[in-house]
């Protein structure tokens, strides 16, 4: 009997583990038995919100901790020792600057590297993002075997840059329907834990305290659909969502929604909080390419208002709201339409419900989505190796 097959070893490479969307889908990812297939995380930066989380799985998380980006050539030396102590088959890389620090230090080692492209757009990036966007769109051909955009959009800006001179292919980021899923006994509990009345319309905002999540222009929204008879409450859920936070509660003092809006900052209780809301709107002005609150609310049973960014139009498709972004009195108008559905037709809102967690159950699965990925690994570790 010969020896047995050796298992596929995969490194992830990522600029930090705090809670985000490309964060997430790592996490899910390497957490996930692949068959035949190991999994470890170098992540650049310090420990947070996913490193004890990994580790927790059984994930081996390596922190270099770099300061900022830019004291990356002090720790070059110290990643490429590590990437030749694990010899890994493939190294995945997540996002602009672990992308091309990673197709860098791979040179001349023989080992693919597959770049992870989680944005639709440049409009919101920092400067060393779009610098390393544009560096990666010239250079991909030498530094990547292959380039996954989560999105349609975003393969079709990357595109322009230059990112479809090597294999690439848009893999939809996956969901588990069990993770996420109506109960209406959670939300109950959970809609009287923040003394919510059952009859308070009740709007939720899962996003973060950043210019590409406009989180002005939803407070305006709100404003205009209060205004316009609906009875509704908004919670901001995220990263610098919280009364503390001063330039946000300038914002909610301005657009006169100090009586509407709760500040609930991060939470930990993301299931209970997708299904305690009557409807979640995503107000973002650009960047986005797949957002994961999109699915996960829907899957959850509530609709969603979205504006037209990324591929959030297509998530929702006949089940929610699709909207131009910048525009409040047009999303504070859908919020109204989605009000006055489920209070004037009630049958007709529950078979949206159902609607929304089908359209993510039934055309996103995480199960496909990791498969997808586990081929494209193999598929470049058997390949050629990257021109010299």
């Amino acid at each position: 009997m010969g020896e047995p097959e050796r298992p596929l070893r995969v490194v992830h490479v990522i600029g930090g583990l705090e809670l985000g969307g490309a964060e997430t889908l790592l996490y899910r990812l390497a957490t996930h038995r692949l068959p035949g297939i190991e999994q470890e995380v170098i992540c650049l930066g310090r420990p947070d919100w996913y490193s004890s989380r990994l580790e927790e799985q059984g994930v081996r998380v390596q922190h270099l901790r770099m300061a900022s980006p830019w004291s990356a050539l002090t720790r070059l030396r110290q990643l490429r020792g590590f990437l030749r102590a694990r010899k890994p088959d493939v190294i995945q890389s997540w996002m602009y600057f672990a992308n091309v620090l990673s197709g860098v230090l791979a040179r001349g080692t023989g080992t693919p590297v597959v770049w992870g492209i989680h944005n639709s757009s440049l409009e919101h990036a920092g400067l060393l993002s779009r610098l390393c966007a544009v560096a990666g769109g010239a250079g991909s051909r030498r530094l990547a075997s292959f380039v996954i955009n989560c999105s349609q959009r975003s393969a079709d800006l990357h595109e322009k840059l230059g990112y479809s001179n090597v294999r690439n292919a848009v893999i939809h980021n996956g969901y588990d329907p069990s993770a996420f899923r109506p109960d209406p006994t959670r939300r109950g509990a959970t809609r009287r834990e923040l003394g919510l009345d059952d009859n308070a319309f009740t709007i939720g905002s899962i996003a973060r305290w950043h210019s590409q999540k406009d989180i002005p222009n939803l407070l305006r929204a709100l404003r205009f659909a209060a205004d316009s008879g609906v009875p509704v409450r908004g919670l901001l859920i995220g990263r610098g969502l919280t009364a503390g936070n001063e330039p946000l509660a300038a914002e909610i003092e301005k657009s006169g929604c100090k009586d509407l809006v709760l500040a609930l900052g991060p939470r930990s209780d993301a299931q209970d909080l997708a299904r305690a809301i009557d409807l979640h709107v995503l107000a973002s002005s650009g960047g986005e390419a797949f957002p994961n609150v999109v699915a996960e609310t829907m899957l959850s049973g509530t609709p969603n208002v979205v504006t037209d960014i990324g591929d959030s139009a297509l998530m929702v498709a006949d089940t929610g709201w699709v909207v131009p972004s910048r525009d409040s009195q047009t999303l504070g108008a859908a919020i109204e339409k989605a009000w006055r559905e489920r209070a004037e037709q009630p049958a007709l809102w529950e078979q949206r419900r159902e609607r929304a967690r089908a359209r993510i159950a039934d055309n996103f699965s995480f199960e496909g989505m990791a498969a997808a990925y586990a081929k494209v690994w193999r598929e470049v570790a058997t390949s050629e190796p990257m021109i010299p």
